[in-house]
């Protein structure tokens, strides 16, 4: 399996663009080091807990979408892609190692893990949602039993997730727009607002209807596997049964 935990943070620090190198792997998941002191940072949290910025942290940007190459590129397909390097070709992943979630973890990665939780299998890929201090977990398995829409506060927010099965696609946004709450379903491959029937895309934008032009506002999420979630938020809650 690989990591699925694609992570966005402001680099910005007192006014420093910080760069980062990787370091090695706690609990499975990625330890960098920035580049001017050395510092260590978790990429899960983007907090560092060792050295001269120990305690401090970066700010995370709601941005960012786990997705498939076909999926991004129907909604954006002006997009540039990063060409791969030749020099490094051999340590690329063919698309058949690439399997996201799959039970396989790679024993390097198994050894650090020493917080596990049976409430999900280690590899289980999920959308994980912080709120404050709440932190909620959406398995994509019962992600997909769903309609595609799930609504609930986290946090005491009202959060909307959205799941397309097809691209293996889930995001969150606060519900709220125009200062009021709203319902939204999933129907004729499009996410719909209940009671106006404007039409969203998978970025929270409203393409068409009522709220054309307007964007619901996205909630710090990311995806990533089970093993990797809960190491870094154990008070996690988990939707489904």
């Amino acid at each position: 399996m690989v990591c699925s935990s694609g992570v966005s943070f402001d680099p910005t620090l007192d006014g420093t663009r910080l760069t980062f190198g990787f370091e090695g792997v706690w609990q499975g998941t990625a330890i960098l080091y920035d580049r001017d002191t050395g510092s260590l940072w978790m990429h899960f949290t983007g907090a560092c807990f060792d050295g001269p910025r120990a305690g401090r942290a970066l700010t995370p940007l709601a941005t960012g979408t786990h997705t498939t190459w076909a999926g991004w590129r129907r909604d954006h397909p002006d997009t540039d892609v990063m060409a791969p390097d030749p020099r490094f070709a051999r340590r690329y992943f063919t698309r058949e190692q690439a399997q996201s979630g799959s039970p396989y973890l790679a024993p390097q990665f198994d050894a650090t893990i020493t917080s596990r939780d049976p409430r999900l299998a280690l590899g289980d890929l999920l959308l994980g949602v912080r709120v404050g201090p709440a932190a909620r977990a959406y398995p994509f398995a019962r992600l997909a039993a769903t309609d595609g829409v799930v609504e609930e506060p986290v946090g005491g927010v009202p959060v909307t997730v959205w799941y397309e099965a097809g691209s293996r696609t889930a995001v969150v946004f606060d519900a709220r727009l125009e200062g009021r709450v709203h319902a939204f379903e999933r129907r004729d491959g499009g996410f719909f607002d209940g009671s106006s029937g404007s039409r969203f895309d998978l970025e929270g934008r409203c393409v068409e209807g009522s709220f054309a032009g307007q964007r619901l506002e996205r909630v710090p999420s990311m995806t990533a596997e089970w093993y990797g979630w809960f190491a870094h938020h154990p008070a996690t809650t988990v939707y489904g049964p």
